[in-house]
């Protein structure tokens, strides 16, 4: 019985993961509760299209010409699926080993899944935004202490903007060096006020323009392109991610609107071997799996304004 109360309860521990995620992940804002519904298995989705007609004449006799909607379904497979099997010895009692797992589990969502997470939707956010034929946008220069961030981003809206794309809902995602250009930006008026209980001096730039807001993005979640580590061959046993010499390139900031980014994301215990079925150690060996993507239709990408670095990562 003890045993059972383990897996049932490392099972019921993913929901308790799955808030971790949503509070801590940057790009978690971005997850698509209506994609989440359509999961069919473990790792494919079923994605709508919708197809409209457009507007005709009204005639006086005839009255409305008469319209057509379709709405079909095709299934999307995940393109990531990551993993890791952690674990975990038998100490003393069932409990203790979950208190154990729930450590386990914890630190490797928060410092693990999390941030490669983020880092594979920047890096697909930046590839949508770079696909041919399509209406993104992509500029590529090294910031300067010279550059005037504001004019950047006026440049970045001006060009969503002629493309009608929808100004609530922007989002503005950028770099440690670009938010700190953006708080010494001289075009920008100031008046800075003392609490009075604390004497604290609040600083920070929250929202542009009164609507869009403004999130800071750790430089090692924050490249075009990341290489994916397998976990098991020579040079990528810790697994992970990293920039890729001579390829990867900083991402100075990414301004576009989030109905245009649909993230989805599902992970699960996917089988559990207790003590007494483990032929190699008295302890329980937990398989835990996460699927998820970040999916940009080729209609969406006119919402991406992507600027990244013009030097590559040199490693």
């Amino acid at each position: 019985m003890a045993t059972n109360n383990f897996a049932e309860k490392a099972v019921r521990f993913t929901g308790v993961l799955d808030e971790l995620y949503r509070k801590q992940a940057i790009t978690a804002m971005l997850d698509s509760p209506a994609l989440a519904r359509q999961f069919v298995g473990a790792n494919r989705i079923k994605l709508p299209k919708v197809s409209v007609d457009g507007a005709g004449t009204y005639d006086r006799d005839a009255g409305y010409a008469q319209g057509g909607v379709s709405v079909t379904y095709e299934e999307h497979t995940l393109k990531y699926d990551r993993g890791r099997k952690f674990r975990v010895d038998f100490v003393d009692n069932d409990e203790s080993a979950f208190s154990l797992f729930r450590q386990v589990a914890a630190q490797y969502v928060r410092t693990r899944e999390i941030p490669e997470v983020d880092a594979i939707r920047f890096m697909e956010i930046c590839a949508a935004a770079a696909r041919e034929e399509t209406l993104g946008t992509v500029v590529e220069k090294d910031l300067s202490s010279s550059d005037k961030p504001l004019a950047l981003l006026d440049e970045a809206e001006k060009i969503l903007n002629e493309k009608e794309v929808p100004e609530e809902g922007r989002v503005l995602f950028c770099s440690g060096d670009f938010y700190a250009l953006l708080k010494g930006d001289t075009a920008i008026a100031r008046r800075l006020d003392v609490a009075e209980n604390t004497g604290g001096i609040d600083r920070r730039v929250l929202l542009l323009d009164g609507m869009t807001p403004v999130i800071r993005v750790p430089r090692a979640r924050f490249w075009s392109k990341v290489k994916l580590l397998d976990g098991s061959t020579g040079g990528e046993t810790a697994g992970g991610y990293q920039p890729i010499a001579s390829e990867s390139k900083g991402i100075n900031f990414i301004y576009g609107n989030k109905a245009a980014m649909q993230g989805v994301l599902k992970r699960n215990v996917s089988k559990i071997v207790t003590p007494d079925q483990n032929q190699s150690a008295d302890a329980y060996d937990i398989f835990y799996r996460v699927h998820h993507d970040l999916i940009v239709r080729d209609n969406d990408t006119a919402a991406l304004y992507v600027h990244t670095m013009s030097t590559a990562y040199t490693g």
